[in-house]
């Protein structure tokens, strides 16, 4: 081979070197490349003869057949890998630059939703509806009770019908004059019967008549905060006034709560002990679980019967009910020799009374609040949990120190019923009460069938509320009830298990008008399916390992702030799902089905509890877990209704402003026609009738 030729021999390279040099590492290419490098500069090649002498060595290649493909080196100081690098870095690109504008599409698409939703609730009439409560319920149905016996009393002379019937008549001629060829006969007819209903010869019937046509026109249109706030003396619109007495009505409410549920919130100090020191001879360790089931689960299934008592005989009457049962419940409780005796007394009898007592002052306060009723909500939740830690740690006290309950029961007896008694004579409603009274069957008859309309389940939203609240209600009692008992077992003393009760419940004071106040602000849903999330790691991951007394302490803390979730939002979820008009009875619903799970619960806690185990209540913590695990899952469920419902009631209204904008009854400019076309193809997506839009609804980051 000629000196040429092995310059060239060391400035060309085959395909098969080029595959071993990429085979190679990093390092070995760079050190093979440099010693071609020197070698190259040895020889002193020039970039002419370079050139010329490539010609006579390709022909003297292509003859000996050595290489197959001729490259230079210079081809080569670039590795193959540079494309894919390059091809990589593209696509990494590519795939930011998508999710950067998934990201920005749905952010503006929240933005917007959201505006929406806060521009709706500026509105008075739409503040009412988003704070709907019980108290409003029993307004409105007050409304149309005095506007139906109204209507009741006006009779037509001549045929004796009421004007009810007759109007209904003249409805039905005029949808069979729509149907009929005959339509000028139909409609004589039509105007003959309004004639003979309208134009009496007696003008105080004439006026009556009139009344009554106003009277269902009125109920046809007339708005909910028209319906709620009118007042049936004067007749004009009667908005609450955000303060004054209200206040103190406000504060009565605390109390009453504070010495019924908040009381009860303590009642895991006296399970403690019953369980722990054999009070009863013959009692079992799922005996005592009982009467704590009955505390429960009374209060919810009074609840309907106690809001039919109080339209019957009025607010304070119903307290004054509830006021005696608690005196009676507490003071023979401490006299109780067996148990059956304790069932009847500390169980029936005061878990009876919360009803008749808590229900009547909670209706008062939306009387007197309508823009500050969240506020006014939140000082009166605080009862709960400040009542279950003053309490709580006053039975601990007391029973530790008398090595008995009889002393501690008797002085609850006292404080609850002169605190609730003090409430009950200063508490008053806004508006002056009109009670049907007893005398009436067809009036009392009629007011069970409105509170126990059965109609509400046939919608099946109003059953997953309600075993939302099941499931709810049943890891919070779980989880409360048994604190203490667990607190002992880990090999601490009955104070110290009335101090992490304490703890628990003092939290939920302060975390329970704060989970409202962030409620009205960011979704009633939201924050409840937040908070459930929450909770299931509380069981989990930090109830389970908390062995020592300072991660019990933080144990308590932590959940306390959040586990009352259930209770401040079932009201307004139930409200949420429903037309105010069907309130009632759907809020009864949910309270009375869930009372008889409600009653065995801790018994099941007992059950799952293995004594000489290590960790007794695993079983029970594992099962409170679970019940929050439903909760949060039912929920997921219950938001997507929400969503879809706020989504299609939106999707129309764009659509009727796109209509009017095409047919010219509207004029906007460019950008607010691009807004709505946004909207449209927004909503078409959100609505899809896939699985994928199915979650995406689920998990539609909006306030509802």
């Amino acid at each position: 081979m000629s000196d040429i030729e092995s310059s060239l021999h060391s400035s060309i390279i085959s395909d098969a070197d080029i595959e071993s040099v990429h085979s190679d590492k990093a390092v070995a290419w760079r050190q093979e490349r440099q010693k071609n490098k020197n070698c190259h500069n040895d020889i002193g090649l020039q970039r002419e003869p370079t050139q010329v002498t490539n010609r006579s060595r390709g022909n003297s290649i292509a003859s000996s057949g050595q290489f197959g493909k001729i490259y230079s080196l210079q081809s080569l100081q670039r590795p193959r890998t540079t494309a894919t690098n390059v091809s990589g870095l593209s696509r990494v690109t590519t795939i930011r630059r998508a999710l950067t504008e998934k990201i920005s599409y749905l952010r503006d698409a929240v933005n917007d939703d959201n505006q929406q939703t806060w521009d709706e609730e500026a509105k008075v009439e739409n503040i009412l509806k988003s704070n709907f409560t019980l108290g409003d319920a029993m307004q409105l149905n007050n409304y149309y009770d005095e506007y139906s016996n109204q209507d009741q009393q006006v009779n037509d002379p001549e045929t004796g019908m009421s004007i009810n019937n007759i109007i209904s008549n003249i409805s039905k001629l005029a949808e069979r004059q729509q149907n009929n060829d005959d339509s000028t006969t139909l409609t004589n007819k039509s105007e003959s019967i309004e004639k003979d209903v309208f134009s009496s010869t007696h003008s105080s019937t004439n006026m009556d008549m009139t009344r009554a046509q106003s009277n269902v026109t009125m109920k046809t249109h007339q708005s909910l905060i028209e319906k709620v706030f009118t007042n049936k003396e004067t007749g004009e619109t009667d908005l609450p006034p955000d303060g004054g007495y209200g206040w103190v009505s406000t504060l009565c409410t605390f109390l009453v709560i504070f010495s019924t549920w908040g009381c009860n919130s303590g009642f895991g100090v006296f399970l403690s002990f019953y369980l722990n020191n054999h009070t009863f001879k013959h009692a079992g360790k799922y005996d005592y679980p009982l009467i704590a089931g009955f505390t429960v689960a009374m209060g919810p299934l009074f609840s309907p019967f106690s809001m039919i008592l109080m339209r019957l005989i009025g607010l304070r009457q119903t307290m004054w009910v509830g006021i005696m049962m608690l005196l009676a419940g507490f003071l023979m409780a401490s006299y109780a020799v067996s148990l059956w005796e304790l069932y009847l007394t500390q169980g029936f009898l005061v878990g009876s009374c919360y009803a008749f007592t808590t229900i009547p002052a909670t209706t008062v306060i939306p009387g007197w609040f309508l823009k500050k009723r969240a506020v006014a909500m939140g000082i009166s939740f605080i009862g709960t949990g400040a009542g279950g830690m003053t309490y709580g740690l006053a039975a601990g006290k007391m029973i530790h120190d008398n090595h008995g309950t009889r002393k501690c029961l008797r002085v609850f007896t006292l404080t609850c019923s002169v605190v609730t008694a003090f409430s009950a004579v200063l508490i008053r409603p806004y508006k002056k009460e009109h009670p049907i009274g007893l005398r009436s069957w067809k009036k009392i008859k009629n007011e069970f069938k409105m509170m126990f309309d059965l109609k509400v389940l046939s919608k099946p939203v109003v059953l997953l509320v309600g075993i939302w609240y099941i499931f709810a209600l049943f890891g919070y009692t779980l989880m409360v009830l048994t604190l203490s008992a667990y607190v002992i077992a880990r090999g601490y003393t009955e104070r110290d298990g009335a101090s992490v009760l304490a703890i628990l419940n003092g939290c939920q004071a302060v975390g329970r008008p704060i989970i409202g106040f962030i409620g009205d602000k960011v979704g009633r849903i939201n924050i409840t399916s937040v908070l459930t999330l929450i909770l299931v790691i509380f069981m989990y991951a930090f109830w389970i390992p908390a062995y020592t007394f300072v991660q019990l302490i933080f144990f308590a803390i932590c959940t306390g702030s959040v586990i009352g979730v259930a209770n401040v939002m079932s009201g307004v979820l139930t409200a949420d799902v429903v037309p105010p008009e069907e309130f009632l009875a759907a809020w009864a619903f949910v309270n009375y089905v869930g009372s008889p799970f409600l009653l065995v619960c801790d018994v099941i806690a007992q059950a799952l509890e293995k004594r000489h185990d290590k960790n007794p209540y695993l079983h029970t913590q594992i099962f409170s877990g679970g019940c929050f695990a439903c909760s949060f899952a039912l929920l997921a469920f219950l938001r997507e209704v929400s969503v879809k419902k706020v989504v299609t009631q939106r999707q129309e209204l764009t659509l009727q402003r796109l209509n009017s904008i095409q047919n010219g009854l509207e004029e906007v400019t460019i950008e607010e026609q691009e807004l709505l076309e946004k909207r449209r193809e927004k909503y078409e997506t959100l609505l899809g009738p896939s699985w994928s839009h199915y979650f995406g609804r689920m998990f539609y980051p909006i306030k509802v």
